[in-house]
């Protein structure tokens, strides 16, 4: 699965139970923090979501976002050449409703691949995993917690609805910014149809 314009919808096909790559292919860091995410195989998906209650929202006015959720992929890739290493992409599903819009802002992009050279990995080895979206379409950071059952997202500004080069139109494409109280998310994992029904797909 790859994108085939700047923004696209991660595909609805269910985890394949396929032999995860073998362990000797893991680099420290980067890469295991992207098997929590999601585990290693020719295809696998991990959902996470969270809906805020009525009391929650009132103890936070500023906060604009009423439930957040996400999905990330992984698919394998062939090596190119004899030799080289099996690599897995990492791509992204995101979804949120907000305060005054009945609809279900989306997006999607990529969160990066679970094998990489080893200066690549030593620069990013402590920072959080970026998922970004084409175009200039911002993105968010994530970090895992309690062994994958929760996600913990970090949201400066990210895209949604909308594709590259589209038009102006607020209500097709607009940005979703981390103001006071929609900074930060902790969020828990959840089945991939809870997810789905979320996010209509």
């Amino acid at each position: 699965m790859r994108h085939v314009v700047c923004v696209i919808m991660i595909s609805a096909a269910l985890p394949v139970a396929l032999p995860a790559f073998a362990q000797s292919d893991l680099q420290p860091g980067f890469d295991k923090r992207l098997l929590l995410l999601a585990p290693a195989q020719d295809k696998a998906e991990s959902c996470f979501l969270r809906r805020y209650d009525a009391v929650h929202l009132k103890s936070r006015p500023k906060q604009k976002v009423e439930a957040i959720g996400l999905c990330v992929e992984v698919e394998r890739m062939e090596p190119e050449e004899k030799g080289e290493p099996v690599r897995y992409i990492y791509t992204f599903d995101f979804a949120a409703k907000l305060k005054g819009r009945a609809d279900v802002a989306k997006t999607a992009g990529e969160c990066g691949f679970s094998h990489m050279p080893p200066e690549e990995q030593q620069r990013i080895s402590s920072k959080p995993i970026w998922c970004g979206v084409d175009c200039d379409g911002g993105g968010i950071n994530v970090e895992t917690r309690k062994d994958g059952a929760e996600l913990l997202v970090r949201l400066d500004r990210i895209r949604v609805s909308s594709e590259c080069g589209g038009a102006d139109d607020e209500s097709s494409s607009f940005d979703i910014e981390g103001g006071a109280d929609d900074k930060v998310f902790l969020i828990p994992r959840v089945g991939v149809d809870d997810y789905r029904a979320f996010a209509g797909k």
